[in-house]
């Protein structure tokens, strides 16, 4: 913003003002101003007192985001291969219903974004096996040809299966449903597979 000339006389007035004066100074002063001047006034003499809401609220944010993260308890996470779906919260409800959640913070975490064949669905999965953030994967016969023996074992096969179909944008057959051989979660994983079986 240009300093206007009558800025450096208003700051040496301004200095021998009282609390009140000043304040009504200050509002004459902003008055005469077009809406960008005022703007770039306010950001020039008062960004700091204009970041520190900002900085609070993204440090709330963080501090509720991350003691959610640590009451957690994951009972399962589910990982979709080539799902249709955009929307699996009804499907993360179900389960965690299913697998007998009693308390708000069990959760079941549902991943849909992985497509096979794909550079970037690869890397995703790769680091959800690497950070034991996968329980089930539910793929196409190719994608568990690609990872049997090392990362998956077959526990189920099924066809024409109208629940993964309806709730999990599964419509590829036939679904190979796989738990993780790494899984923390080995009993919940178990549950499902019966729960997709029934």
């Amino acid at each position: 913003m240009k300093e206007r000339k009558y800025d450096m006389l208003d700051r040496r007035y301004e200095e021998t003002m009282t609390k009140e004066e000043r304040k009504a100074f200050e509002k004459e002063k902003l008055g005469q101003m077009t809406g960008k001047e005022k703007l770039e006034y306010l950001w020039m003499y008062y960004k700091v007192w204009l970041l520190i809401p900002v900085a609070l609220i993204v440090a709330i944010y963080l501090g509720v985001t991350m003691y959610r993260g640590m009451n957690e308890e994951i009972l399962l996470n589910l990982v979709l291969i080539d799902s249709t779906a955009n929307d699996y919260e009804e499907l993360s409800e179900e389960l965690r219903e299913s697998l007998g959640a009693e308390k708000d913070n069990q959760t079941v975490r549902v991943n849909g974004n992985i497509t096979s064949g794909a550079y970037q669905g690869e890397a995703a999965f790769s680091t959800l096996i690497g950070t034991e953030s996968a329980d089930v994967v539910i793929c196409p016969e190719s994608f568990y040809r690609q990872y049997e023996g090392d990362v998956l074992e077959e526990a189920a096969v099924v066809t024409d299966n109208q629940w993964l179909q309806e709730k999990a944008g599964i419509e590829y057959e036939p679904v190979y449903i796989c738990i993780v051989k790494n899984t923390p979660n080995q009993e919940n994983a178990q549950a499902f597979v019966d729960i997709v079986e029934e």
